[in-house]
């Protein structure tokens, strides 16, 4: 007899809480309650034999096996997925898909897609965001938006632009600022795991240890939301709060340009490179940037 796999509802809580890394959050995608989607990933986790996630205060983190079985799980829904739409009536003349980063996304691309969508009305877009490196190997996304070092960026890549570091903060802080002696001063706000720490950075600066930051992310997004509340001061990239500091909602403390090794990047994927829609979201992307391609 045939082996009689899970129902399908399990694997869909599952690779939804997989991708956001929540419960409740993929109830809403999936437009059922909290408690539904908890209990279909027991079950999963029951029928598997072994756990998936592992249960943390503030959310959820994938075991060994979940991040096994997450790709097979995507696969499987995004194929029936694909199955269905070829039944229903298609009203965009092409489709594209995009991953980058969640900062990435929400701090520099989103703010910027309506343009787009206001030149190519035509053209669906499907952008997802990005949690760990191998995640573009499971997506196989249409053009791929990185980060990495200038001088190490794939070939055929383009640059969308350098990240150079700045501190900013809300203007309720009203600081008046003549060297690093009056940042020091003010509060700092440390992002966990990024590019660099404000102790790196003050040492590409040439500049003496800063104090111990206040309050610790980690994520770019939050660390520019507490920064525009007033908590501290923010190591950011002006580029990726470009719009925060536009609206005034952010001041750039600049004491001096910081050197830039690393950049945003892009790539197209081979099988997507004669794609319509790509090629007008890549020249987009280009006329945004004038760094070119390498």
């Amino acid at each position: 007899m045939p082996k009689q796999l899970p129902p399908l509802s399990w694997f869909r809580a599952f690779e939804a809480s997989a991708r956001s890394l929540s419960f409740t959050l993929a109830a809403r995608e999936l437009n059922v309650t909290q408690s539904a989607i908890s209990q279909h990933v027991r079950a999963l986790e029951t029928r598997l034999g072994t756990n998936l996630f592992e249960r943390k205060p503030r959310g959820l983190a994938l075991t060994a096996t979940g991040r096994q079985l997450l790709p097979y799980a995507s696969s499987a829904i995004d194929g029936l997925t694909k199955a269905t739409e070829i039944f229903q009536p298609n009203t965009y003349a092409t489709e594209i898909s995009i991953s980058c980063t969640m900062s990435f996304a929400q701090l520099w691309l989103t703010p910027r897609l309506i343009e787009f969508r206001q030149l190519n009305p035509q053209i669906a877009i499907n952008l997802s965001s990005t949690l760990w490196p191998d995640d573009y190997l499971i997506n196989k996304t249409d053009i791929e938006i990185h980060f990495g070092r200038i001088n190490q960026i794939k070939t055929g890549a383009t640059v969308l632009f350098p990240v150079e570091l700045a501190p900013v903060c809300s203007p309720s802080l009203c600081p008046d600022l003549n060297n690093y002696d009056d940042l020091w001063k003010l509060p700092l706000i440390e992002t966990l795991g990024a590019m660099y720490s404000w102790k790196q950075w003050a040492e590409r600066m040439g500049q003496p240890s800063p104090p111990r930051p206040v309050c610790s992310v980690d994520s770019l997004i939050m660390a520019q939301s507490l920064a525009e509340t007033g908590m501290g001061v923010a190591l950011l990239s002006p580029r990726l709060c470009h719009h925060a500091l536009a609206m005034g909602r952010l001041i750039n403390l600049q004491v001096e340009p910081s050197p830039a090794e690393d950049c945003f990047y892009f790539t197209t994927s081979d099988h997507a490179a004669s794609k319509a829609g790509v090629k007008e979201f890549s020249n987009w992307l280009k006329e945004l940037s004038p760094w070119g391609t390498h």
